[in-house]
């Protein structure tokens, strides 16, 4: 726990509580480009990756898939109503498709999505 979720769990309690998580697809994943040196900024530590292996390209877009799956979950778990917006797509669509969606599951129409 970060010692954010019991925060955002109370708060959640009192109020409707909406967690807007931006995402750019390009974060997910590591392109096959090469020899990689990474500079850790605090450290001046340099770390040199092949991201041409798929091993590593693999681990890492899983690793990126799971802290994903694990933020939407304790946000979730928090009682947050959570929008994901991603630099890839239309943002002002998805907020228009999250507030018809949400309209749709409070007032319990058919075709709500759960």
């Amino acid at each position: 726990e970060d010692g954010w979720q019991r925060p955002l769990g109370r708060l959640s309690q009192r109020h409707q509580t909406l967690a807007i998580v931006t995402s750019d697809p390009r974060e997910h994943e590591i392109p096959d480009v090469g020899l990689l040196t990474l500079v850790d900024p605090e450290t001046g530590r340099r770390l040199e990756v092949q991201t041409s292996s798929p091993v590593l390209r693999r681990r890492y877009a899983d690793a990126a898939a799971a802290q994903r799956r694990s933020l939407l979950a304790s946000l979730r778990g928090a009682g947050a109503d959570v929008m994901e917006l991603r630099t890839d797509r239309d943002w002002v669509l998805d907020i228009v498709r999250h507030v018809v969606t949400g309209r749709r599951h409070r007032l319990g129409h058919p075709g709500a999505a759960r």
